[in-house]
């Protein structure tokens, strides 16, 4: 809930003072631009952590966000239990909570998969 409040108190600050409206209108669409089109939050890693391809810990690892590389999450849903310390430890009541993020490593293919929101902090 704090991640949408906050998201919208900047959206609506920046489209406010007109700075939120200049580089939405000129920006060009085209299939290499549909992640940055739908990034919601740009968030970063607070340590390695693993992208995992459902909301569950189980799930199928597809690959490491590494510590401090920034992401686009395009959405937040409650999923499968998960208990971290230290770094994810819950701090904000996101227990539980899962951020859709889409990563692209140098070098290699683009993954879009899910990791726990309390591993993530704010860009």
């Amino acid at each position: 809930m704090k991640k949408l409040l906050a998201a919208g108190v900047a959206a609506a600050a920046l489209t406010i003072t007109g700075i939120g409206t200049a580089p939405v209108a000129s920006a060009k669409t085209s299939h290499s631009d549909v992640s940055a089109a739908s990034c919601v939050y740009r968030l970063k890693a607070r340590y390695n952590v693993k992208i995992r391809k459902s909301k569950k810990i189980s799930a199928t690892a597809l690959g490491v966000l590494p510590h401090g590389k920034p992401v686009c999450s395009d959405k937040y849903e409650l999923g499968g239990k998960y208990t971290y310390k230290g770094s994810c430890k819950d701090r904000y009541g996101w227990k539980n909570h899962w951020d859709h993020i889409t990563y692209k490593p140098k070098g290699h293919a683009k993954i879009v998969g899910w990791v726990p929101s309390t591993c993530l902090t704010w860009a």
